[in-house]
């Protein structure tokens, strides 16, 4: 992969994160959006309405039980056959959501969601991953739409 370049899946991942919802318009979907996040335990960072951008995050314990023991374990083999082993292990995670609206007709809006995860280890490095599987999105989208139903119906 070149620096700058896009994915080769770029435009299948953009697909699975976008949604249009008819008869909605771009005010109401990122009011809507603004109180999922903070429904699923996000703070909002970052809210621009008039260019429709909206971010949040959540942090996260990333220790799992099954890295740590197989770390465990490494360390006291190595050791027994005299080689020093510092052991590594995901500690923390932060997952940031970055969602765009923008107007498709006067009462329609698309709507796209990412996510991804900054998670750090032992030795306080960190890496980036894109969260790319179809099911957030999918259930992201489940929730705005039965916001806004709701409060359609108020």
């Amino acid at each position: 992969m070149k620096i700058g370049a896009p994915r080769p899946n770029a435009i299948a991942v953009r697909e699975q994160q976008t949604v249009r919802l008819d008869g909605v318009d771009e005010k109401a979907v990122l009011l809507e959006a603004t109180q999922v996040l903070q429904d699923l335990g996000s703070n909002v960072e970052e809210s621009a309405p008039a260019y429709g951008v909206l971010a949040g995050s959540k942090e996260r314990d990333a220790t799992g039980a099954g890295e740590v023991t197989g770390q465990v374990a490494l360390t006291i083999g190595l050791a027994i056959l005299g080689v020093r082993y510092n052991p590594v292990w995901d500690t923390d995670q932060v997952v940031r959501v970055t969602l765009t609206t923008h107007p498709v007709q006067k009462r329609d809006t698309a709507l796209r969601v990412s996510f991804e995860r900054i998670v750090t280890n032992t030795q306080h490095k960190s890496r980036v991953e894109l969260l790319t599987e179809p099911e957030l999105a999918k259930g992201f989208f489940e929730n705005i739409r039965s916001g806004v139903i709701r409060a359609a119906a108020k």
